[in-house]
């Protein structure tokens, strides 16, 4: 790498947090950031452009490289959550855009696009594959080798997301609510969801659901709480986690049938807390699919997107 030039800047923007990396063209990382959400439904344009200056200038500080020093970027891909429309690619692109002009570097060539879609090109080069991410939200991106990319899910906690931490811990607080007021049965998620957020009573937990403290990342978190309770073998626990399995086999299933690869060879990788911390959901998930789809490869990976989007940036031309 000469010293002038920098190989590729690739970031991962989501809806809590952001991680820019410097990359030379050997794929070794020189320096990296970390800045809020630059997921712009959530964040909003000029929050996500203050993210994202963030993130890049303390990866350039990371790496001990004075941007102002630096002749060129030669690719930057930016893979981030939000992209889901048209209108979406074309507000975020600007905002893109307008940040990397504020910056005293030039970028050669600038790839904007969903970070789900951005990881899933980046893990699977040019074969048939499908990313399902199941973390705090769900998405599923499919592609088939040539030009047939889809999408299935990813919609956002409002509308969307089924199957994810958030889906879980939603699930989790309805139940609670519905055992307060007789229209439930007793669970194990009371005691664990109370003690989790260091309530005393199911009213707190109310109050809070409305509060400005609410938080989507929070909600997530009960996944784990709600795995607790299923292997405690609270039944209501155990329902919930049944139901997030047939929503992430339907994203999969959906995904893969209008991709047209569901009777040829596909990598699948499983990304996201939700497999990680979820034994239960990723044997019952990879074990159907299997049988589904004979000729899948399985991948359940602990890489951190930000390595995907690497390899993404290092293989555009």
């Amino acid at each position: 790498m000469n010293k002038n030039t920098i190989e590729l800047l690739a970031v991962d923007g989501g809806g809590t947090k952001t991680h820019a990396v410097l990359v030379d063209a050997n794929g070794t990382m020189l320096g990296e950031g970390r800045a809020g959400a630059t997921n712009y439904h959530v964040a909003g344009a000029i929050k996500v452009k203050e993210a994202l200056e963030k993130a890049i200038l303390a990866a350039f500080k990371d790496a001990g490289i004075d941007p102002s020093n630096v002749g060129n970027v030669q690719k930057a891909v930016f893979a981030l959550a939000g992209i889901d429309t048209d209108n979406d690619e074309k507000e975020v692109s600007r905002v893109v855009k307008d940040t990397v002009n504020g910056l005293p570097i030039k970028v050669e060539r600038l790839q904007v696009e969903n970070d789900c879609l951005s990881a899933l090109l980046g893990s699977t080069q040019n074969k048939a594959g499908v990313l399902l991410i199941a973390g705090t939200g769900s998405i599923v991106f499919a592609h088939d080798g040539n030009n047939r990319i889809v999408r299935s899910g990813g919609w956002g906690h409002r509308f969307g997301d089924e199957g994810s931490g958030y889906w879980i811990g939603k699930q989790a607080i309805e139940s609670v609510l519905k055992m307060q007021d007789g229209r439930g049965e007793d669970t194990l998620l009371a005691k664990l969801v109370l003690e989790k957020f260091d309530f005393t009573k199911i009213e707190e937990l109310y109050n809070w659901a409305y509060s400005d403290t609410y938080s989507v990342d929070d909600v997530g978190a009960l996944a784990t709480t709600v795995d607790e309770a299923f292997r405690l073998g609270d039944s209501v626990s155990k329902r919930i986690l049944e139901r997030a399995v047939e929503e992430l086999l339907l994203l999969v299933n959906t995904a893969v049938k209008n991709a047209g690869i569901h009777q040829t060879e596909f990598d699948l990788i499983l990304q996201g807390g939700v497999f990680q911390h979820n034994h239960y959901i990723k044997n019952q998930v990879r074990n159907r699919i299997q049988l589904s789809f004979p000729k899948v490869n399985i991948i359940t990976t602990t890489e951190e997107p930000i390595q995907s989007i690497i390899k993404r940036g290092l293989k555009l031309m």
